[in-house]
């Protein structure tokens, strides 16, 4: 193990950054048709992540919002105008 120029110990030697460095050379850029066509795959991953959730919790709020109605009209759960007021 090496120490860095903080005192801590750590497990990389210092010739691992001068391999690298050397693979930067061989870098080449993106092209924008493959920049598209990832842009285009992650917008229809999330767009069928949010028709899942509301395949799943829309037909629940709607229970739930029938079951409110219901227990309004039974009496069960209505705010009145004035309730707790003197």
């Amino acid at each position: 193990m090496t120490e860095d120029d903080r005192g801590r110990e750590t497990t990389e030697s210092p010739e691992i950054e001068e391999p690298i460095s050397e693979l930067a050379d061989f870098a080449e850029p993106a092209s924008p048709g493959l920049m598209r066509l990832v842009r285009n795959s992650l917008l229809r991953r999330g767009l069928a992540s949010d028709l899942a959730d509301y395949a799943w919790f829309a037909p629940l709020r709607i229970l739930l919002e029938y079951l409110g109605l219901a227990l309004t009209l039974l009496g069960g759960g209505g705010y009145k105008r004035g309730d707790g007021e003197e």
